[in-house]
C-alpha cells in the first residue's frame, strides 16, 4: 500500500510539473526610463488605451516614470510601465493619434495623472499586446489656475441649470444648421466651465449620437440609432449673455465616421487594388461611393472661404469680448454637403464580404481610466466604484495558454505590478509649469506610489 501511495504521489507531482512548467520567462528586471524600447512600448500602450476607451479625452504621454521588464521566450518582452499622462482636448471618439492632440494649456484647467500598464512586445513577430492598464487622472485645483489666470474659466458642475441650457440650445442649433439628414441627441456631457467677460458665459463639451429621427422631427421620442454604421460626434458649445441679459449660443461639432464604415472603405480599397469584382455592382451608386470618400471630402481645401456654406455652420466659437475661443479642426470638420443615410443602406448589401477583422486576433485589455477629484476637493467614498474587486495587480493570463499570433509559443504570464521604483528611473526635477508642479506635489503619483 505504501508503495502504491508513493507511486501515486510521484505521478501526481509529475503531472503538476508538466502542466505547471514555467514558460520561458526571465526574472523581473529594472529598466531605464530613457530606454528607447521602453519609450516605444509606452507610446504603443497609450495608443491602445485610447483606442480601448469609449468616452472621455485622449491621453498624451508626459513622461515615462517607472520601468520594469521580463523576457519571454526568445524574442519577447513584457514591460511593466508607469506613465505620467496629461489629458488632451481631443475626444476619444475621434480616434486621433495622441501625438497629434494638444495637451490642455494652463488656462484650460489641465488634467494630469498616471497609467500603469503591462504590455507584451515581440518585435521579430510584430506582436504588440496590451494586457492590462490602470489609469487615474485628476484636474489641477481651480485655485491654482485662478492664481495664474484670474479671468480664465473654471470648472462647474455638469448638471447645473445654465450648463443644461447651454447643451439644449446649442444642440438644437446644430441640428437645425448641420445639413445632415438625421437628428443627433446628447450622449454624455464631458466638461463644463464658466467665466465672466462682459457678462457670464458657460462653456460645455459633450458627445452626441445619431438618432432614428429625421432632423425635422421633434426632439422628443427620438431613439438613438444602434446599428454598426451609427455616427457619433463631439461638440463644443458656449452660452453667453449680453449686457442686456439676452442669451445666445455658439456650437461646433465634429461628426466621425463609424469604424465599420472605415473597415468597409479599406476592404473596397483593397479590392480595387487587386481588381476584385464585386457581386453587388447593381447597388453601387454615387451615394455609395461617396460614403467611402467622405473622409476625403472633409480635407479638400482647409483654406476655402466658408462664407458660402450653410449659415452659421462654422462658428468662431467665442463669447462676447473674445475671452474664450475654441480652435476648430477642419480635417474632420462636418462636411455640410455630406448626407449619410446611404451608410445605413450600405449596411445591408455587404455581408457577403469575408471580413478579416472578424476572425483576426484582437487584444482586449483589462483596464479603466478613473477620474478623481482635484486635490483641493474632498474625496467621496466609494472613490472607485467601478474598480474590479480583484484589483489591478492580479495576473490576467494563465501559463501554458497558446499565443494566438505566434505558433509554438505560449502567452506570457502577467504578474502583479511592481511596487518599487526602478533605480534607473531618476525622479525629474520640479519644473516651472503648473502641471510639472502638481505632479511633484501629488503623493498619489510618486513613482513608487
Amino acid at each position: 500500500m505504501k508503495h502504491c501511495a508513493l507511486l501515486s504521489l510521484l505521478l501526481a507531482l509529475g503531472c503538476m510539473h508538466v502542466h505547471g512548467a514555467p514558460v520561458e520567462q526571465g526574472a523581473m528586471e529594472q529598466g531605464s526610463c530613457e530606454d528607447a524600447q521602453a519609450k516605444f512600448a509606452a507610446g504603443l500602450a497609450l495608443t491602445k488605451i485610447n483606442q480601448d476607451r469609449k468616452e472621455g479625452y485622449i491621453l498624451s504621454l508626459h513622461r515615462l516614470s517607472n520601468v520594469h521588464m521580463k523576457t519571454h521566450a526568445e524574442t519577447g518582452v513584457v514591460f511593466y510601465l508607469t506613465m505620467d499622462v496629461v489629458e488632451t482636448n481631443c475626444s476619444v471618439l475621434s480616434r486621433k493619434d495622441w501625438k497629434t492632440c494638444e495637451a490642455r494649456p494652463t488656462h484650460d484647467t489641465p488634467v494630469y495623472g498616471q497609467c500603469k500598464v503591462a504590455i507584451y512586445t515581440n518585435r521579430p513577430h510584430r506582436v504588440v499586446r496590451l494586457y492590462k492598464y490602470d489609469c487615474a487622472i485628476r484636474p489641477v485645483p481651480s485655485s491654482r489656475v485662478t492664481d495664474i489666470c484670474p479671468d480664465c474659466p473654471t470648472p462647474v458642475a455638469m448638471d447645473g441649470a445654465e450648463i443644461q441650457k447651454a447643451v439644449t440650445l446649442s444642440l438644437e442649433k446644430f441640428n437645425k444648421e448641420s445639413g445632415l439628414d438625421k437628428r443627433f441627441a446628447l450622449l454624455k456631457i464631458s466638461r463644463a466651465t464658466s467665466g465672466m467677460a462682459m457678462a457670464m458665459y458657460y462653456n460645455v463639451e459633450y458627445a452626441i449620437q445619431e438618432t432614428t429621427c429625421s432632423k425635422s422631427a421633434a426632439a422628443d421620442n427620438c431613439p438613438l440609432m444602434t446599428c454598426e454604421f451609427t455616427h457619433k460626434g463631439f461638440c463644443k458649445a458656449s452660452l453667453f449673455y449680453s449686457p442686456t441679459g439676452d442669451a445666445d449660443t455658439s456650437v461646433e461639432c465634429e461628426i466621425y465616421e463609424p469604424e465599420s464604415a472605415d473597415r468597409e472603405k479599406k476592404l473596397h480599397t483593397m479590392a480595387a487594388e487587386t481588381d476584385h469584382a464585386h457581386s453587388d455592382t447593381a447597388t453601387h451608386n454615387h451615394d455609395h461611393d461617396h460614403a467611402h470618400a467622405a473622409d476625403h471630402t472633409h480635407t479638400h481645401d482647409h483654406a476655402h472661404d466658408h462664407t458660402s456654406d450653410v449659415p452659421n455652420q462654422h462658428h468662431d466659437y467665442k463669447h462676447a469680448g473674445d475671452a474664450h475661443t475654441h480652435e476648430h479642426d477642419h480635417e474632420i470638420a462636418l462636411d455640410h454637403d455630406h448626407k449619410h443615410a446611404h451608410l445605413h443602406e450600405h449596411e445591408h448589401h455587404h455581408h457577403h464580404h469575408d471580413h478579416d477583422h472578424d476572425s483576426a486576433g484582437h487584444d482586449h485589455p483589462e483596464g479603466m481610466v478613473r477620474v478623481l477629484a482635484s486635490t483641493d476637493q474632498p474625496m467621496t467614498l466609494p472613490s472607485f466604484p467601478d474598480v474590479p474587486a480583484a484589483g489591478p495587480e492580479v495576473g490576467v493570463t494563465l501559463p501554458l495558454k497558446p499565443d494566438p499570433q505566434i505558433p509554438g509559443v505560449m502567452e506570457p504570464f502577467i504578474e502583479a505590478f511592481p511596487t518599487a521604483a526602478s533605480a534607473q528611473c531618476v525622479p525629474p526635477a520640479v519644473g516651472e509649469t503648473l502641471v510639472e508642479k502638481v505632479f511633484a506635489e501629488d503623493p498619489m503619483f510618486k513613482p513608487a506610489a
